[in-house]
């Protein structure tokens, strides 16, 4: 069986912490905690994740988002009176937009958008932080 090197140098340093907590029951308990903590830890975001898949929109869903059109009223001639939508919103290619106006929204939206490679962790974190103070923020204004 194969297994990365930095693996198995990880396996290596875990059995060599094990061995050594057996000798020492305090320590022993203390790797013991830890362990079960990170179980429960990803137990839990496992179930955050089960939970959250009834409310996510299957594909389906967003291709008739992306598909839907307006009613259109038309007069006998074949003249268009008028449209009715849900949302006024038409889908335009980014080679349509100017460019003025992606760096102006990238400008306002956030500023570290090229330097942190899709994610935030900054803004990650401190949205995290004021959600849990009772304020609900997300991490990203663009995505």
């Amino acid at each position: 069986m194969f297994f990365p090197a930095f693996l198995r140098t990880r396996w290596a340093a875990l059995r060599l912490a094990f061995a050594r907590a057996l000798q020492r029951p305090e320590k022993l308990l203390s790797l013991h905690s830890l362990l079960w903590a990170l179980m429960a830890a990803g137990l839990t975001l496992l179930l955050y994740v089960l939970v959250l898949i009834p409310f996510t929109p299957g594909i389906r869903d967003i291709r008739k988002a992306k598909t839907e059109q307006p009613a259109q009223l038309v007069a006998a001639a074949g003249k268009l009176l008028a449209e009715y939508r849900w949302v006024n919103r038409a889908w335009v290619p980014l080679s349509e937009i100017a460019s003025p106006v992606v760096d102006a929204l990238i400008a306002t939206a956030d500023h570290r958008f090229y330097g942190n490679w899709g994610l935030d962790w900054r803004r990650t974190a401190s949205a995290l932080v004021r959600t849990l103070g009772g304020d609900k923020q997300g991490g990203s204004t663009i995505t």
